[in-house]
């Protein structure tokens, strides 16, 4: 098993872990393949890679091991995803300009990212607080370069959001991988009996 870490938590965590991981790579997959995305595409795209976030973060917030401490950043980032997927369709029904796209995803993912590096502040007595580190990170760069970046079209603003997508799959998919390898190894050679999800 993982040093440090509870076999418990390490054996209820890699579930909602891996489902974030794996949300943020399709989406950031459909971003390379879509080369020329129209309004439409990016933001009910992104509304809907940011509702999936957010209930994969509920589900991850949910379980025994987060602190309950630590619950309250992490419900943060759930609710401000969301609000920020309904703001994107808004704008989208409601037919309005490209600078209030950016906008919402610079405001969504750069208060999210501060909220993940608020989460981090628990590494200490709940190990995989330490990804929040790099994911808050990524999201207040990726803020930062919708806010810096000039002539922003929705060729760029889908290109920003699909590589923090990416980075957040990888970034969650190695910590995911690992300890989901970390609890079939025990359960294997151990004889360890995981808790229920």
């Amino acid at each position: 098993m993982s040093q440090k870490i509870p076999p418990d938590t390490i054996a209820v965590m890699y579930r909602p872990i891996l489902i974030r991981a794996a949300i943020a790579a399709l989406f950031g997959l459909a971003t390379i393949i879509i080369q020329e995305p129209n309004d439409a595409v990016v933001n009910y795209g992104s509304a809907i890679f940011l509702v999936l976030s957010g209930s994969s973060m509920w589900e991850y917030l949910r379980r025994d091991p987060v602190p309950e401490a630590m619950r309250s950043p992490l419900s943060l980032i759930a609710a401000v995803w969301m609000l920020a997927a309904l703001t994107l369709i808004g704008v989208q029904l409601g037919e309005l300009s490209v600078t209030v796209t950016w906008i919402t995803l610079a405001a969504g993912l750069g208060i999210a990212g501060i909220a993940e590096l608020w989460a981090f502040s628990w590494r200490k007595a709940f190990a995989p607080a330490r990804d929040h580190l790099i994911a808050g990170i990524v999201g207040i760069v990726t803020a930062g370069l919708y806010i810096f970046i000039q002539d922003l079209d929705y060729h760029r603003i889908f290109g920003i959001a699909g590589t923090y997508a990416l980075i957040i799959a990888v970034l969650f998919g190695i910590s995911g991988i690992g300890y989901w390898l970390d609890t079939r190894k025990a359960i294997q050679q151990d004889g360890y009996q995981p808790p229920e999800p």
